[in-house]
């Protein structure tokens, strides 16, 4: 009997070693964003995001949730650079006066993000020194 509830408790112990390691691997980051951003075509106010794998051991798409309002959006990545040891932050690019959000940097390497079309077509607005369809530059 002492045989087999030591091999049980060997056992558990072994599933929760392996379970704590699993979870230490998560590539979850979570950041304080100071300004109002877009990200995955929403808006999202500043305040504290978490960005997490939708699919675990995938990089094909991230979640950005808003940790106060549980706001959140899907990201597609681009690019994955698994090779990249950078700090978990994410990184905002601004277009005239709206930030987007562009790279998330985990443990599990950097995400690089698509530009909205309309960053895109901003940025060659503001380029060429095309007025807005609105009238106003």
């Amino acid at each position: 009997m002492k045989k087999y509830l030591f091999s049980a408790l060997v056992t558990f112990a072994g599933l929760f070693a392996l379970a704590a390691s699993a979870q230490a691997q998560t590539g979850d980051v979570l950041v304080q964003i100071k300004q109002d951003f877009t990200a995955g075509g929403k808006a999202f106010p500043a305040g504290t995001y978490k960005v997490l794998q939708s699919f675990p051991g995938t990089a094909q798409t991230l979640v950005l949730r808003n940790q106060e309002s549980g706001g959140s959006a899907f990201l597609i990545p681009t690019a994955h650079d698994a090779l990249s040891s950078k700090q978990p932050e994410v990184k905002l690019t601004r277009v005239g006066d709206v930030y987007y959000l562009t790279e998330v940097a985990t443990e599990l390497g950097v995400y690089t993000l698509a530009p909205a079309r309309v960053e895109t077509r901003t940025a060659k607005a503001t380029d060429r020194g095309v007025m807005s369809p609105s009238g106003s530059n």
